[in-house]
C-alpha cells in the first residue's frame, strides 16, 4: 500500500508513468526523495525558459547559422559542403545549391565521398541520410542509402517532406556534411556509427561556465546514429576525469544496463576517453559565444584530429543525463536557480493533492483534443450555427 502510494504521489507531482519507471522511483523510500529529479514537464515549462531567456537559443536551432557562426569564431566543426533545398540552398562562399545539378558539381572532385545529410532544423537524430555517393559507369553520380541505390537528382527528389516539422517548420533545408573519422578509442568500442559525447554547459549567475555533466552515447549496427531514441547506449562519463561508467539503454529498447557494447563485445566500463581536457576546452569556448543561452548540451565527436562540434542544443534531453545520477537538482543547482527566480518544488505532493494533479491532468488530455477539434471546424465554418 506504501508504495501504491508513494507512486501516486510522486506522478501527481508531475512525472510520467515512463519517467517513474525510468529513474526506478519504485525503490525509493520516500517520495520527496524524487524531487531531486526534474520532471520533462517541468524542464520544458519552468527550468529552460528561466536559464535560457534570450534568442540565441533559436541561432543553435537552425543548424546552418550555427555552422556559420562556429567557424568564423574558428571552432571545429564538421565539414559542410552546402545547405541544399530547391529554393534556400546554398554555398558556404554563396553559389545555389537548389538543383541537383548544382550538387552534382559541387561534389565532382569528391567523389567517391560519404556524406551525412541532416535537417536544417532537426532533432534527436531523427531523418539522420548516410550516403555513399560514387560515379557509375555511364558516367551519372548513383547514391546508395539505406539499402537503395538511385541517381542524384532520384535520391534529393525523394528525400523526406515531413523533416522540417520541428521548431515550427522555420527551418528549411539539408546539410550535406562530411564524413568524420573516428577516433580509434571509439572506433574500437563501436564502428558502425559515429559515437558522440553529449557535455552539458551551464554559465552561472556569476558567469562562471561549468561543465556539469556528461555522457558518450554509443549506436548500434545498422543505424545512422548514436541517439538514445533510436535504441542506442547512453554511457555514463566521469566529468573530471573522463572515466566511462556502464551504459543503459532507453526503456523502449529494454532499459538493459551494459558495461560492453552488445555489437562488438567490448568493454568500456572504466576506460577513460582519449583527448578529455580539449574536449572540454572546445565546449567551454562554445559556451562562451552563446552567454545567453546559459545551459546547452554540445555534442561532440572525437575525430582522429581531436573534437569537433556536431550541434549545440539548449532544449538538451534531460532522461539520458539523470538516468545515470542521483538528480539533476543537486543543493548546488537549487541554489543557482534560485539566483534566477527559479524555485523548484523539493517535496512532492501530498496524496489529496496529487489525486486533484492527476484527474486535472486526466481532464485535460481528454478533453484537449475536443476543444481543438471544435476550434479547427470554427475557423473553417465561422458562419455555421450551432
Amino acid at each position: 500500500m506504501n508504495k501504491l502510494i508513494n507512486k501516486l504521489r510522486i506522478l501527481g507531482s508531475g512525472f510520467t508513468e515512463d519517467e517513474y519507471n525510468l529513474y526506478r522511483f519504485d525503490l525509493l523510500d520516500n517520495p520527496d526523495d524524487a524531487m531531486r529529479f526534474i520532471s520533462n514537464r517541468l524542464n520544458h515549462c519552468i527550468f529552460q525558459p528561466a536559464v535560457n531567456r534570450g534568442y540565441q537559443q533559436h541561432v543553435l536551432e537552425d543548424k546552418w547559422i550555427t555552422h556559420h557562426y562556429l567557424t568564423s569564431m574558428r571552432l571545429p566543426v564538421p565539414r559542410t559542403y552546402g545547405l541544399y533545398h530547391p529554393v534556400f540552398g546554398e554555398t558556404p562562399d554563396g553559389k545555389p545549391l537548389t538543383e541537383p545539378d548544382h550538387v552534382a558539381e559541387l561534389l565532382e572532385t569528391e567523389l567517391p565521398v560519404c556524406l551525412f545529410l541532416k535537417p536544417r532544423g532537426g532533432r534527436k537524430g531523427s531523418n539522420v541520410i548516410r550516403a555513399e555517393l560514387h560515379k557509375s559507369i555511364d558516367g551519372h553520380i548513383e547514391v546508395s542509402a539505406e539499402g537503395i541505390v538511385q541517381q542524384l537528382d532520384m535520391f534529393l527528389q525523394t528525400l523526406p517532406q515531413d523533416a522540417f516539422g520541428y521548431y515550427a517548420g522555420c527551418y528549411h533545408g539539408w546539410l550535406l556534411q562530411g564524413y568524420i573519422p573516428q577516433h580509434g578509442f571509439l572506433n574500437r568500442i563501436n564502428p558502425h556509427t559515429i559515437n558522440t559525447l553529449r557535455i552539458i554547459t551551464f554559465i552561472d549567475s556569476q558567469d562562471n561556465i561549468q561543465i556539469q555533466h556528461a555522457i558518450l552515447r554509443l549506436g548500434r549496427q545498422g543505424g545512422t546514429a548514436d541517439n538514445w531514441e533510436k535504441g542506442g547506449l547512453s554511457v555514463a562519463i566521469d566529468h573530471v576525469t573522463g572515466r566511462l561508467g556502464r551504459g543503459v539503454f532507453k526503456p523502449q529498447y529494454s532499459g538493459a544496463w551494459a558495461s560492453e557494447h552488445p555489437d562488438t563485445g567490448i568493454c568500456f566500463e572504466g576506460l577513460i576517453l582519449p583527448e578529455w581536457s580539449s574536449v572540454l576546452d572546445t565546449c567551454r569556448r562554445a559556451a562562451a559565444l552563446f552567454s545567453g543561452t546559459r545551459t546547452v548540451g554540445w555534442d561532440i565527436a572525437l575525430s582522429t584530429d581531436g573534437p569537433v562540434i556536431i550541434e549545440g542544443n539548449s532544449d538538451w534531453g534531460v532522461p539520458s543525463v539523470q538516468v545515470h545520477t542521483s538528480g539533476y537538482l543537486t543543493d548546488s543547482v537549487r541554489r543557482e536557480l534560485v539566483n534566477f527566480g527559479v524555485k523548484l518544488p523539493d517535496r512532492a505532493k501530498s496524496l489529496p493533492m496529487a489525486l486533484v494533479a492527476l484527474l486535472v491532468y486526466q481532464w485535460r488530455r481528454s478533453r484537449a483534443p475536443r476543444l481543438l477539434n471544435a476550434l479547427h471546424e470554427r475557423i473553417r465554418n465561422p458562419f455555421r450555427v450551432t
